[in-house]
């Protein structure tokens, strides 16, 4: 089976407004009822917006959580190192025993989805990077 991808647009240093983030992870929810929770981080892993669907429950507490968005930033700060030579990291998957995740860099931020193991690995990635151009263009 042959897949053709388009090329992928680099998000670095660009700031997005607060609304725009909001929009965005509100779109990715709707996007595949798999998806569990869509949230933009900072590159120290502070949620600065997201939502979970209604009716999920969660895995981790909420300091867990915090943990891991934490840890997740680190992870992503430290692949940007190797982007010189490697090329630009549009996003990273995670695929664990109960959930999996994509990670998404926005430049100084992070798009952070989970969603269930069933979800379709080989279109929602890309069905976000679109999402994401489409909407992040719109603010050049």
């Amino acid at each position: 089976m042959q897949i053709e991808f388009e090329p992928i647009p680099n998000f670095e240093h660009k700031i997005y407004s607060q609304e725009t983030l909001e929009s965005i992870c509100s779109m990715i929810l709707d996007l595949d009822p798999n998806i569990r929770f869509a949230g933009i981080i900072n590159n120290k892993g502070k949620l600065l917006t997201g939502n979970k669907k209604n009716g999920i429950k969660s895995f981790t507490t909420p300091h867990d959580q915090e943990i891991l968005l934490m840890e997740t930033a680190l992870g992503v700060r430290m692949r940007k190192e190797h982007d010189s030579h490697l090329g630009h990291v549009n996003f990273t998957i995670s695929y664990g025993d109960k959930i999996m995740s994509m990670n998404f860099p926005l430049g100084d931020e992070i798009l952070c989805v989970s969603a269930e193991k069933t979800i379709n690995l080989m279109t929602i990635p890309f069905l976000i990077l679109k999402l994401l151009e489409i909407n992040l263009d719109k603010e050049e």
